[in-house]
């Protein structure tokens, strides 16, 4: 049976991890621009928040359909942690999405 190790988990991780973080912050940078009534700027900034949480979805998504096709992964908080971020920034995105939709009806 094909394994990964717990180095190459890790390595998988962190690109979650940074792309995710890459995310949230176009997200907030966006908002506030939004805030500033520079909407086309606010825009453009989600557009490129998006781009980096889904290059962070296909990284965690690969992962998993490799466990689900029979590849063994060993335990990894850090990649739990990933998969938190990534979720959590997402989440932060719709939320936003909403925000900056608010600030361009004032």
């Amino acid at each position: 049976m094909e394994k990964i190790t717990l180095e190459e988990l890790a390595a998988i991780s962190m690109n979650v991890i940074m792309h995710a973080g890459t995310a949230r912050d176009y997200v907030f940078q966006a908002v506030d621009k939004a805030s500033e009534g520079e909407f086309e700027e606010a825009d453009q900034l989600m557009i490129e928040a998006n781009k980096e949480i889904v290059i962070a979805h296909k990284a965690q998504t690969k992962t998993l359909q490799k466990e689900a096709d029979g590849v063994e992964f060993p335990f990894s908080p850090l990649f739990a942690h990933a998969q938190d971020t990534m979720m959590t920034v997402k989440s932060e995105m719709n939320i936003m999405r909403e925000m900056i939709k608010l600030y361009k009806r004032l």
